[in-house]
């Protein structure tokens, strides 16, 4: 069965719809109400822990789904985990079995991924296991799907742009399954003895080289080994004997990707001094592209309107196309996408135009009034497509795209205010993530009624507040200062929370490095624009400690700030939520608030500030707490995820 057949069968098996209904914050209805889709209620007879995938919370009780991720977790520990740790004593049919599930919680062809971190684990150990049983087959499908996996989860660490160290890992792995296949590209007769399947595997694999050598910034000398990498793969497509090899391969179309992606190196040199000759390569690139373009038509070629538009952003580069020549093609592209469709090249029209005119407006801010009405315009629309994109069961594949958006967003005076597009865009593609922003929300501003009342003198400077009188009359305004900053402050998840949390497994330690990351991105994000601003310090405060030895991100003192308590505040009711949360965080049992409260006086001084565990020495206070854990977290989950 190919990999396109295995995505359409797993989508029939998981498809269920259910509604976002809830009214978390008094946030905007149209974002409340969206809609979220997920593929057909059933087990998989090759992996049943993709019974959760999109599909678990599915009118099902809070209980329901910590069961079901239970049952997940002891599935993936006793069928791929624990058989994994002595891989070289399993069977070939068990190793089938775990190629199959890798292969379906990752499918290549669609971008569609469920998880592409447990996907890359399971292959990066089979590579091995079918190498020593001389298995060139599964061994060469092993590199293939090793380097695409490497690829994805190498762009998820990305995201982060703090993250090189993780991302280069993976950039290494890509250069290493690149140079395995070019010993069978090398001989030619063994070549010539595989399968059409495996030769177009192999061909891939070198094309593929070239991303090793990503950066997220600008870097001439890997420019121009990426450069050089797609020459190589172009010339092993027009060498005669390889063609001869292979017959049945379609060249043209190999070609057509080759100059296409090699075209695509125009997206790193953005705003650089970049010297003529590499463009000039990209340009010829681009004409050559066209050319096949116009010989073969646009059939399974890469989109049509994200080539001209390459094209034409080469040519701005050069000086030979003007700003508004380039923004016009953008916009011409997104015309030309459908936007009721959710495949990757109309998922790229719908999104990319409007995040390449908002990067060059960015870099040309003279212009920005100019293109006004076309960024209000398709931000409402972006976002409106991003939010549907759910509804589609599209939302894995539209990840990525967010973090462009988050990344390139530009605040108009008279538009979408970023923290407006910010919290629709979570409420309406993150749901739990949403359901604990509510919910650290609530008890935070327990906590802070209970200081109010009994040690107001702590609130002396917070908002700006000269002493305890000034914060008692002013508490409207701490408490709704405090509900924003919690409902922002895991705003960092927003760029990578597809890759944790995935059937209720636990992290991975490279995947636990990344999310330790989401305190310092959403301070990034948040401080960019004027809305989301004075947010920002409580999302970059929130882990670290009341001691400040501990925590992260590291060596950050932040005592001295007017508004210190109120990040405590939120740092107790955060740890709280999350201890206590076995379906938000169902990778791990949660708590009963008895033994939360236990870590907490155990933590004071060092992790808590002591002032503020004391106020928990109340019955009032947590009985107050109690409830919200015990059933406004119920309701919020039934009320999201139910029917």
């Amino acid at each position: 069965m190919d990999e396109k057949t295995q995505a359409i069968n797993v989508k029939r098996r998981w498809g269920k719809k259910f509604a976002l209904q809830a009214d978390l914050s008094g946030r905007q209805k149209e974002a409340d109400r969206c809609r979220v889709t997920s593929s057909a209620a059933g087990k998989s007879e090759i992996c049943p822990c993709l019974r959760k995938t999109k599909s678990t919370f599915t009118g099902s009780s809070a209980v329901k789904i910590r069961e079901l991720f239970a049952e997940n977790r002891a599935y993936l520990n006793d069928e791929v985990f624990t058989p994994l740790k002595d891989i070289d004593a399993i069977s070939e049919e068990k190793a089938q079995e775990l190629l199959e599930l890798s292969d379906n919680l990752a499918y290549t062809e669609t971008l569609e991924m469920v998880d592409v971190r447990l996907a890359f684990f399971i292959v990066n150990a089979l590579e091995p296991y079918y190498e020593k049983r001389g298995n060139r087959e599964k061994y060469i499908h092993c590199l293939f799907r090793r380097e695409m996996l490497a690829y994805n989860v190498g762009q998820i660490f990305d995201r982060g742009r703090l993250t090189d160290a993780l991302a280069g890992r993976y950039r290494g792995y890509i250069l290493a399954c690149a140079e395995k296949a070019s010993v069978f590209l090398d001989d030619v007769d063994g070549f010539a003895a595989l399968p059409d399947k495996t030769q177009e595997k192999l061909l891939n694999i070198e094309l593929f080289r070239a991303t090793g050598y990503e950066r997220p910034y600008y870097d001439e000398q890997l420019i121009l080994r990426q450069i050089g990498s797609y020459q190589r793969y172009i010339r092993r497509l027009l060498d005669p004997a390889i063609r001869k090899a292979a017959p049945n391969i379609k060249w043209d179309k190999q070609l057509y990707s080759a100059y296409t992606y090699l075209m695509d190196v125009q997206e790193f040199l953005d705003w650089h001094e970049t010297p003529d000759f590499i463009l000039r390569m990209l340009d010829d690139a681009g004409d050559q592209a066209l050319a096949l373009m116009k010989k073969n038509g646009t059939t399974n070629q890469r989109d049509p309107g994200a080539v001209l538009s390459s094209k034409k952003a080469i040519g701005f580069y050069r000086g030979t196309t003007s700003f508004e020549e380039m923004v016009q093609k953008y916009v011409d592209w997104e015309t030309e996408s459908d936007p009721n469709a959710y495949d990757q090249l109309n998922m790229s029209g719908n999104v990319m135009p409007i995040v390449f005119v908002q990067g060059l407006c960015r870099e040309h801010p003279e212009k920005i009034e100019s293109c006004g009405g076309y960024l209000n315009a398709a931000q409402q629309r972006t976002f409106g497509y991003i939010r549907r994109a759910r509804d589609k069961g599209a939302y894995n594949t539209m990840q990525r795209f967010i973090g462009y958006m988050l990344d390139y967003y530009i605040e108009l005076d008279h538009g979408i205010p970023f923290k407006t597009y910010f919290e629709n865009l979570m409420i309406a593609t993150q749901p739990t993530l949403t359901i604990h922003c509510s919910l650290v929300s609530e008890i935070s501003l327990s906590i802070l009624d209970a200081l109010m009342q009994k040690r107001p003198e702590l609130l002396a400077g917070v908002c700006g507040c000269a002493d305890a009188e000034e914060a008692k009359a002013r508490t409207e305004e701490i408490r709704v200062f405090l509900k924003e900053c919690c409902f922002l402050h895991d705003a960092g998840k927003l760029f990578f929370l597809d890759t944790i949390n995935q059937f209720g497994r636990k992290l991975m330690d490279d995947e636990f490095a990344l999310i330790r990351l989401h305190a310092q991105m959403g301070y990034e994000v948040l401080q960019k624009r004027p809305s989301t601003r004075p947010y920002a310090k409580a999302a970059l405060y929130h882990h670290r400690w009341y001691n400040e030895k501990g925590g992260y991100p590291a060596d950050l003192s932040y005592k001295d700030e007017p508004d210190a308590i109120l990040y405590q505040i939120l740092t107790c009711a955060d740890c709280i939520d999350a201890a206590t949360d076995s379906v938000g965080r169902a990778y791990s049992r949660g708590k009963t608030f008895e033994e939360m409260l236990n870590d907490l006086r155990r933590n004071s001084g060092r992790m808590f500030n002591p002032d503020l565990v004391a106020l928990f020495d109340d019955a009032a206070l947590c009985e107050s707490v109690k409830k919200i854990l015990n059933f406004e977290r119920e309701r919020l989950y039934n009320q999201v995820f139910g029917h």
